[in-house]
């Protein structure tokens, strides 16, 4: 498929709505040019089921070691 995109004097790329179509108006990309040609790659982002079921070898912290921490950085933040 060969389309034409536009530049805009708000520096908006205007993308053809075939290739649009394809996208989520949310979708972030990574963009390099090599020479006159400009790649854009879509960052897709780990299901969120894959970070939370990774297991770790670490017990998971008590609410009191939690507790204790947001106290320390409170503490911290009010000294500065």
């Amino acid at each position: 498929m060969v389309e034409i995109a536009e530049l805009s004097a708000q520096n908006t790329l205007k993308l053809p709505p075939e290739v649009a179509a394809r996208f989520r108006p949310s979708d972030r990309f990574v963009v390099w040019v090599e020479g006159d040609t400009l790649h854009f790659k879509r960052i897709t982002p780990r299901p969120v089921t894959d970070i939370v079921g990774q297991a770790t070898d670490e017990e998971p912290m008590s609410l009191d070691e939690i507790n204790e921490i947001v106290h320390q950085v409170r503490r911290q933040r009010r000294t500065e």
